[in-house]
């Protein structure tokens, strides 16, 4: 995040939780004992259109170990 352009990525990344949130894909409730919770990643891309428009900046979050 240390880039130029940190806060379009930001902005990317609050989009994509909004959206998980506003479609319900997830609850937040506390782990039982002795289990662990799924680990995740970060993928971002920048998604250029044509000539004179802005590029867009999407950001989606990923969880790792599940095929």
């Amino acid at each position: 995040m240390s880039q130029e352009k940190c806060k379009e990525w930001y902005k990317a990344m609050q989009d994509e939780i909004n959206s998980l949130h506003d479609n319900h894909t997830y609850d937040l409730m506390e782990l039982l004992e002795g289990k662990r919770a799924l680990r995740n990643k970060w993928v971002f891309k920048l998604k250029i259109g044509e000539v004179g428009c802005p590029p867009r900046y999407k950001a989606r979050i990923m969880v790792q170990g599940i095929q």
